[in-house]
């Protein structure tokens, strides 16, 4: 019996073999999205940039990561660098694909960096999503845009179980969803213009007291500022206004949110700039 079940067996395994070879040959599972330029990580900036060995600099779609001198920032570089460096990637895009900024002194170029979500190939010859991992291990949040966010709704479903573990900078108090009252003094504290890159960028919770929708723009006064002090509202204008797919704003009195996006002050009165309606999500009572 051994002697005819053998044959059986390698027949098996070149089956199995002949599967994994396949499956390695189709490459990373990019979707919906647009297969862009492949190459060699060579440098990482910050948690959520990279430098290709063709110098061309990526920034990585959708999400952001802790900067600088801020909580967190060293640990959310080196989850980059431990999933990204000195290995291949492909970048696939779902939006817009460039970011050009002014250039700096001295130089006559402006600069420029790709805007992609980024597949890298392990040792083991996988290719995994790393947007998706940064995200699970709690390296970085989510952060959608009108012009990029078609892979938001994953993105926050796996923010959601990464925060509700506190992994990565969830365990952090500065990075926990703030409440009206403290993201009021927040942005206070800023006073800078919400849109502007510097503004704080935040996760709040809370109830919305009035939803106002006008002709080219919406306002949502929050509850849970003091009586004495301005109001708190989030504010959609602009391409995100005339983009806005969500909810209709004026259902929204009531309604308890989970919101994200720069903090900033206009006129006195402190506000969060919503640009995209992935970045509100109504939650149950």
């Amino acid at each position: 019996m051994g002697g005819r079940g053998a044959p059986l067996l390698d027949v098996a395994r070149l089956a199995a073999l002949g599967l994994a070879l396949l499956l390695a040959a189709c490459g990373p599972q990019i979707g919906n999205l647009e297969r862009g330029e492949e190459g060699r990580v060579v440098r990482t900036y910050n948690g959520d940039t990279l430098e290709l060995a063709s110098g061309m600099r990526v920034f990585l779609a959708e999400i952001d990561a802790p900067q600088g001198e801020a909580p967190y920032a060293a640990q959310a570089q080196g989850e980059l660098e431990s999933l990204a460096l000195h290995r291949d990637v492909l970048l696939a895009y779902g939006g817009t694909r460039r970011w050009v900024g002014r250039p700096r002194e001295g130089e006559e170029q402006p600069r420029e960096a790709a805007i992609a979500h980024v597949f890298v190939k392990s040792e083991g010859g996988r290719w995994f999503w790393l947007q998706h991992e940064l995200v699970s291990r709690g390296a970085a949040y989510v952060r959608p845009r009108h012009d990029n966010h078609a892979r938001a709704a994953d993105l926050l479903e796996i923010e959601t179980r990464a925060r509700a573990a506190e992994r990565g900078l969830w365990g952090r108090r500065e990075y926990r969803p703030m409440n009206v009252r403290a993201a009021s003094a927040a942005a206070l504290a800023a006073d800078i213009n919400c849109l502007r890159g510097a503004a704080p960028y935040r996760v709040i919770e809370g109830r919305v007291r009035e939803a106002r929708s006008f002709e080219r723009r919406a306002a949502l006064t929050m509850e849970g500022t003091p009586a004495d002090a301005p109001p708190f509202s989030l504010v959609v204008f602009g391409e995100g206004f005339r983009t806005w797919d969500g909810p209709q704003f004026n259902s929204l009195t009531g309604a308890r949110v989970r919101v994200r996006g720069p903090l900033g002050v206009y006129r006195g009165e402190p506000q969060l700039c919503l640009d995209h309606s992935s970045q509100l999500e109504v939650l149950a009572d």
